[in-house]
């Protein structure tokens, strides 16, 4: 039996068409992708984006009342909206766990109704927390979210041996992250790609690139970040900035509805 079952909400990056209940096609060929999401064991959500409830309750026909915990990468509104929040918080049959870093939650424009059905949990770079029987490592990531004094977040969830490191927003790894990175030993990494196979463009300090995603995960390799049958998965994948002809190698390209199993 698996240790995580994942499930891939939304796999896109901003510019993709916002139509949170509008749009039922469900595509494996990453044609149609909704912003980025996660659903991990049923019970734990990374975002509620805009799209996020829709496709997995009137889509993917997922139940949902056990979930039990959010976790944020950053307040952006292609990762954030309160009323996906509000969907996810109905479903739910008790207080839901939200977990963000600390400097986010003034800028949630959380209601008082929203606050009393969940247990917020400001998040520390660097402090691991529990959840259920998980354990999360929160990370910084590189990216901009100046307007706002949060952090955004990468992720590290293990579980019974097994772990895997979740990146959608951010381009190059802090100095910080990487030296946490590189006493890991991780079963899958999901990397953000944002731009396609494009050696030059400006959203490189806070996106990456596939030349910049293949520099990683050689290093990555050679650090032994990842085990020796470990996955690299790509998501945050820009509409306007990909093409039907790329190659991913080893790399697996997620799709919305994907599932994986660790």
């Amino acid at each position: 039996m698996a240790v995580f079952e994942l499930v891939f909400l939304g796999t896109g990056a901003a510019d993709w068409p916002l139509r949170p209940g509008a749009d039922v096609r469900y595509d494996v060929n990453g044609v149609i992708r909704r912003t980025s999401s996660l659903l991990i064991n049923g019970k734990y959500l990374i975002d509620p984006a805009p799209e996020s409830w829709f496709f997995a309750k009137k889509v993917l026909k997922l139940d949902l009342s056990g979930l039990k915990g959010i976790f944020l990468t950053h307040s952006h509104k292609d990762h954030f909206t309160n009323k996906a929040l509000d969907s996810f918080l109905g479903e739910a049959k008790g207080k839901v766990g939200f977990y963000c870093h600390e400097g986010t939650i003034p800028w949630l424009k959380l209601t008082q109704e929203e606050q009393e059905r969940m247990n917020i949990h400001p998040l520390k770079i660097g402090k691991r927390v529990k959840a259920g029987d998980m354990t999360i490592l929160p990370l910084g990531a590189n990216h901009e979210v100046s307007r706002t004094q949060e952090t955004a977040l990468h992720y590290i969830f293990s579980r019974e041996g097994k772990s895997f490191f979740y990146g959608c927003d951010g381009a190059w790894f802090l100095a910080q992250t990487w030296s946490v990175l590189q006493k890991q030993k991780l079963d899958v990494m999901i990397l953000e790609a944002t731009v396609g196979n494009m050696r030059a463009n400006y959203r490189i300090a806070s996106h990456n690139t596939l030349p910049m995603v293949e520099l990683l995960v050689a290093s990555i390799e050679e650090c032994g970040i990842l085990k020796e049958d470990g996955r690299v998965v790509l998501s945050h994948m820009a509409r306007e900035l990909h093409s039907p002809e790329e190659e991913y190698g080893n790399m697996i390209a997620a799709y919305d509805g994907m599932k994986l199993e660790i």
